[in-house]
């Protein structure tokens, strides 16, 4: 019986010391990628990111690769990498319509321009679409930032998990969650996707894993001999 028991605490402790799963963040101040893996500039940055990242500036479907992220302590290399997209959809008077385009500054509306008006809204959403991390899964985006041209413009961020923010002249930076974010205009305002976060996760990798199992197995065995 006091094999089996010091057994237990061995396999216990062994689950204990499994590592925890990290978080990598990736950010975009502009979303065309000429500006991409850091914080940005002025009162509309937003946090920088982990990794190295570059777009091919491409709409409807933007590839952003993240490179040089350090996954050493979940059994990855110091220089994993991975890819994700983010595609653009429009709709016009609540018919998907229109063409998502890049405006001037490199932010993202629909058709001429580059804004997203009263009558139309811009959704982006988010998929994770290759790694060099077999642990690596997408959680979501986090922040999503938007603007108005003119003073007293607003509209709205809805998001998947039907969260919703007031976007206002200027620059907002809205907390969302979920793989997708919609930006509607309200009346005649004129605004624009100006850039976002997004969160992946990374757990240790299924053969790091089991060789801690391994291990475990080969110490409950001796003890049971014992």
């Amino acid at each position: 019986m006091k094999s089996i028991i010091t057994s237990f605490f061995v396999a216990s402790a062994s689950v204990a010391t499994l590592p925890a799963a990290i978080t990598i963040t990736v950010a975009n101040n502009v979303p065309n990628g000429t500006v991409s893996g850091g914080s940005g500039t002025g009162a509309g940055s937003i946090s920088t990111s982990s990794g190295t990242m570059s777009s091919n500036l491409g709409l409807p479907v933007t590839t952003y690769t993240v490179s040089g992220v350090n996954l050493t302590s979940e059994g990855g290399t110091a220089s994993e990498s991975f890819t994700f997209t983010i595609s653009y959809t429009a709709t016009t008077n609540g018919v998907t319509a229109g063409t998502p385009v890049f405006s001037s500054f490199g932010n993202v509306g629909v058709g001429t321009g580059g804004i997203v008006s009263g009558a139309e809204t811009l959704t982006a959403t988010i998929s994770l679409t290759s790694t060099s991390f077999a642990g690596l899964s997408l959680t979501g985006f986090t922040k999503a930032r938007a603007g108005g041209f003119t003073s007293g413009e607003t509209g709205t961020f809805t998001w998947q998990s039907g969260g919703t923010d007031t976007v206002e002249f200027g620059s907002t930076i809205s907390n969302v969650s979920g793989n997708s974010v919609t930006l509607t205009a309200i009346g005649a305002s004129t605004l624009n996707f100006e850039g976002f976060e997004a969160q992946f996760s990374a757990v240790p990798e299924p053969a790091a894993t089991t060789l801690l199992g391994m291990g475990t197995l080969a110490l409950l065995r001796r003890r049971r001999t014992a």
